[in-house]
């Protein structure tokens, strides 16, 4: 196991920059999973802790340790990818063998760590097949045996679910966090899928454009994004945005638009008025209601029925998608007026030029 530090991070591909100015620990024994759409370095990222990618500037430790300069051999990492890279002409047991083909071990440790490895994942019945005569999850399996049978010092896994389907999806990322947490591992997952992220990581860091935009627990990533595009990236449905002013009176604080006037309570009541805000809220924190000042008129545009609940996607009267859960069952015609409610003190306030959520002042 390694505590892993990336200390300004910059990697450049001519004039493109692929990672930009990146600070991060992961911890000894952590589940880390980097999240982000395509092309938002967090592969990038994975290859450079891995030494398969040299980084433009920076550091990267282990255990306190510069192995900037090191080969991947030498850091003693082990990669699990979305194909499961196995030689189609060998067993599983002769692939699993294979990361051990140089490792100085005796036959007979050779042999132990591979029962060890197969049985930790649940891959002792398989070992005497090829890799055609395995479906997708066995032979990732395979190929995460092939990980551990090293016993390294982390593991770095990139997308490794995303070729499944659905269902087996669902059950490889349970096994894998049970796997780690036995095994007490350093892991860094590499994802785009927000619900894997959630479910599987003890904390997140959401990437974007070559940056870090927030790192933290789910529960923090979810509940106190720190952006508009954590806010907009991480949920299912996702959050909502209302645009409008912040305005005193009466010494409480509101937020002001064509269509709506809701006073700001909490977190935020301590702000300063603001010309633009731009207002955030989740779609289960909102109510479908009757009409009323503090009330958003919505007209229905679509309606998913998920059997526990059901999502009522409407218009806005900007122009914007505003979803809201309703109960099972709910049921309106397309284009029905609808209006909802939301509680002040539920919101995120963003400044739309930083895109940053609003700094508020701590009263002493």
């Amino acid at each position: 196991m390694a505590r892993i530090e990336l200390r300004n991070i910059v990697k450049t591909y001519g004039g493109f920059n692929a990672v930009q100015n990146l600070d991060m620990t992961i911890e000894d024994g952590e589940l880390l999973v980097l999240l982000g759409p395509s092309g938002c370095g967090k592969s990038t990222t994975m290859n450079m802790v891995a030494g398969l990618t040299d980084p433009t500037s920076g550091q990267i430790l282990f255990d306190g340790v510069d192995v900037t300069q090191r080969s991947p051999h030498e850091r003693n990492i082990a990669m699990v990818f979305q194909s499961s890279l196995l030689y189609p002409h060998l067993s599983a047991h002769d692939n699993i063998y294979m990361s051990l083909k140089r490792s100085g071990l005796s036959k007979q440790e050779i042999e132990a760590r591979i029962a060890r490895a197969a049985e930790t994942v649940d891959v002792t019945r398989l070992l005497d097949k090829l890799p055609s005569q395995l479906s997708g999850g066995e032979r990732q399996r395979i190929a995460t045996a092939k990980a551990i049978v090293r016993e390294p010092a982390g593991f770095l896994l990139d997308e490794p679910l995303s070729a499944l389907d659905a269902s087996l999806r669902l059950s490889l990322r349970a096994e894998l966090v049970n796997l780690q947490k036995r095994i007490r591992t350093t892991m860094i997952f590499v994802t785009h899928d927000q619900i894997e992220a959630m479910t599987m990581g003890d904390r997140i860091g959401v990437m974007r454009n070559g940056r870090l935009e927030q790192i933290g627990t789910p529960t923090d990533i979810y509940n106190r994004p720190a952006t508009l595009f954590v806010a907009g990236f991480v949920g299912a449905p996702p959050m909502n945005f209302l645009k409008g002013s912040l305005e005193r009176a009466d010494g409480k604080l509101w937020l002001v638009n064509p269509s709506l006037k809701v006073e700001i309570t909490g977190e935020f009541a301590g702000a300063a008025p603001a010309k633009e805000i731009i207002l955030g809220i989740r779609p289960h924190l909102m109510r479908l209601s009757e009409a009323g000042s503090s009330a958003l008129p919505l007209t229905v545009y679509a309606i998913e029925q998920l059997g526990n609940e059901a999502i009522v996607i409407c218009d806005g009267p900007a122009g914007e998608k505003i979803r809201v859960i309703a109960p099972a069952g709910f049921t309106a015609p397309i284009g029905t007026a609808v209006h909802a409610t939301f509680d002040g003190a539920s919101a995120r306030l963003f400044d739309p030029a930083t895109e940053r959520v609003l700094a508020v002042e701590k009263r002493a």
